[in-house]
């Protein structure tokens, strides 16, 4: 049996190798006792072969492996041989170019020197390097670390010397090379610089550079008070190549159909469609919008999306106050080369005067971001450290989004609430947790606005959230657990009747264990001097492997009898279903640890026994609150109506401890196993 972790293997290559990683299940065949599942994945938008297994699980390390091995066996085929020129620069990826380079000074014998520096003021790409070799410098380029910053300007340096190389070995053998290969190698140089100045977007290793419509289309409808759409035309083509088609929605207006290999790009492309046709509207080209040197300057031609390299210059400076302002990434050297000309930037990124983007930053986005501007505010950090965000839940309290960190490439879920005492307290308990059965906190931020979620449904105002300096925003970075939580659970199971649920043993044994994990997460609470004080069903989430997790902490409080935390456990705090007889009096007096007992009876109590609805279930709820369980369940659970009743006392200090309920538990689990064993 194979012992390796193959996918956590594929997962370490793919985030050295900054490529993406997605496994696709492609089916189960055969009966339910036997099926055969099948899994695949596909890296960097290259589908591997299938990986079969009895499991997913199985499946998923199969397919893992045969990808390992595709990649292991492509990484063996050299990329440039020592007698052989490279077909197009654009094949390389960016981490190979650094050895390309230094292969090329050896092989020439000039000296192959990175010159970095840090750029003050940078928000998205502080770093920055240049290469000189021999004595020539190349065009500089930039990076949120020096490894990426360094990785870019190796490629800008070598696709430069490869387009030189090329047209200079094309001069020198012209007259025994025949016209037709001159011209199509000529014609190959020629498209190499033009997708190295493209500004229209491009997806995978070959998209040198990339403009963030989205960005630009939020930009416009915030300022005009309008709320963009992303809405879904249709999905085509097979799993492995599946095709997707979204429209842009504005002011009830529809825009072309974007088209796309997954759901990002197609939206992207959308955006881009609806970039050229607002371009025309009068209202767009009276906005003015910053340049990349903080001059204003205004968007109006669809100038701005062609190539500035046709006219014969290697810059091009704006002669009206209607276009935008394109510059080099670095000035010419001495060295005049004319065939090649250094990489452009566009100055696309656009700042709010009172709200955050709409939409998440590109993480490849490489526009510079000017921020010396007194009345520019700093980009939103949830917007560009994350992508893939899509909403889990909304209510009083705020917003819940699943987002993936760019550069982990990990799902998280983010919490946006107003920075309150209660989301504060949450945050304070949770950062000293660290417990299999509790929801794990990452960390936390705050900012002054709330993220804008696209959906006008769904959205909030931008009025409410950014406008009022005074109020900030709590981001907190937790981990992502399944949207059901156990009462979804415990509402699922009383759906069936109650004879059936009776006869139900899963119910049962799934109750048991489920009560098992809170009580041990309670009891770790407890040893860190705290009280959770909102234990409840909604409260109770899953995580993504099916284990229980406590969340919300938005109530706890410390155990500690000085007199701030004495004051704070007097009052009437929680939900009033689910509280202790002492938590729901008003009388002033402090409680303890024990009201967690109280609630976690009260769950576990409804994890075993249909309650019912209306009436019925006010009366048996009311009943068992005063510690009188329904007869039938007493006859049926006669070891777990011992446990409950003795959580569900009036007093406190007769009610056991958590550790006293998880072996009470134990030994009930311990005595069911017996009786199952016996009945065989």
């Amino acid at each position: 049996m194979e012992t390796e972790n193959y996918v956590a293997k594929l997962n370490e290559y793919t985030q050295r190798e900054r490529v993406e990683l997605r496994f696709e299940d492609v089916g189960a065949v055969g009966p339910d006792h036997i099926k055969t599942f099948t899994l695949r994945a596909v890296v960097n938008g290259k589908t591997y072969p299938d990986g079969v297994g009895k499991n997913k699980k199985e499946a998923k390390q199969n397919a893992a492996k045969n990808a390992l091995k595709g990649l292991l066996e492509e990484a063996a085929d050299p990329i440039v041989s020592a007698t052989e020129t490279p077909t197009s620069p654009i094949q390389q990826t960016s981490n190979k170019y650094i050895s390309l380079l230094n292969d090329y000074g050896q092989k020439n014998r000039v000296m192959v020197k990175p010159e970095e520096t840090t750029r003050p003021g940078s928000y998205l790409e502080a770093q920055c390097c240049r290469f000189v070799v021999g004595d020539k410098q190349y065009p500089s380029a930039y990076g949120k670390t020096k490894k990426e910053a360094k990785e870019e300007a190796a490629k800008l340096a070598y696709q430069e010397i490869y387009a030189i190389k090329t047209t200079d070995a094309g001069d020198e053998n012209s007259c025994g090379t025949p016209s037709k290969q001159k011209e199509d190698l000529n014609k190959s140089v020629a498209e190499s610089c033009d997708l190295v100045r493209s500004l229209s977007l491009k997806t995978g290793d070959s998209a040198l550079t990339e403009t963030n419509f989205i960005g630009r289309i939020n930009e416009y409808c915030q300022r005009s008070g309008y709320a963009p759409k992303f809405i879904e035309e249709e999905r085509s083509g097979p799993a492995h190549c599946p095709q997707f088609f979204y429209k842009l929605v504005i002011n009830n207006k529809e825009y072309p159909v974007g088209k796309g290999k997954n759901v990002k790009e197609a939206k992207h492309h959308a955006a881009q469609l609806a970039f050229l046709d607002l371009q025309n509207q009068p209202e767009w080209r009276s906005m003015v919008f910053p340049s990349s040197d903080g001059t204003p300057s205004k968007l109006s031609t669809s100038s701005s999306l062609q190539d500035s390299g046709h006219g014969g210059s290697s810059s091009m400076q704006s002669n009206t106050s209607d276009s935008i302002v394109f510059t080099n990434s670095s000035k010419l050297t001495k060295d005049k080369t004319p065939d090649v000309k250094p990489k452009i930037r566009i100055a696309a990124n656009f700042n709010n005067a009172c709200s955050s983007s709409k939409e998440d930053i590109m993480p490849n986005f490489k526009g510079k971001v000017p921020i010396n501007s007194r009345s520019q505010k700093t980009l939103s950090r949830f917007a560009s450290d994350y992508d893939s965000i899509e909403p889990l839940g909304k209510g009083a309290f705020g917003h819940v989004f699943k987002a993936q960190q760019i550069l982990l490439k990990k799902l998280f879920a983010v919490k946006i609430v107003r920075c309150k005492e209660k989301a504060l307290r949450e945050v304070q308990a949770l950062s000293d947790l660290n417990h299999i059965n509790i929801v794990r906190y990452y960390t936390c931020w705050m900012e002054d606005s709330e993220y804008q979620w696209e959906s006008s449904t769904d959205s909030c105002s931008s009025s409410q959230s950014s406008c009022d300096s005074a109020v900030k925003y709590l981001y907190i970075q937790m981990e992502l657990c399944n949207t059901k939580t156990l009462r979804v659970w415990i509402d699922e199971k009383n759906i069936q009747n109650v004879k059936k649920s009776l006869r139900d043993s899963k119910r049962r044994d799934k109750g048991l264990d489920f009560a098992l994990q809170i009580v041990t997460g309670v009891e770790y609470v407890h040893s860190k001097v705290l009280i959770h004080r909102d234990l409840k069903p909604a409260n109770i989430m899953f995580g993504l492997n099916g284990e229980v997790k406590i969340g919300d902490f938005g109530l706890v409080t410390a155990e500690k009898d000085d007199a701030e935390n004495l004051q704070e456990r007097s009052g009437y705090k929680g939900t009033p279903s689910y509280m202790a007889p002492e938590q729901k009096s008003r009388s002033g007096n402090s409680y303890d640890r024990k009201v967690d007992i109280f609630a976690l009876g009260l769950i576990y109590f409804e994890l075993l026994w249909n309650i019912g609805t209306g009436h019925e279930r006010s009366v048996i709820w009311d009943d068992a609150r005063n510690q009188k369980l329904p007869q039938g369940f007493s006859q049926h659970f006669h070891q777990e109506h011992q446990i409950i009743k003795s959580m569900l006392c009036a007093q406190p200090q007769d009610r056991p401890e958590a550790s006293r309920v998880k072996a009470d538990l134990e030994e009930c689990r311990q005595s069911l196993m017996c009786r199952e064993r016996n009945t065989v």
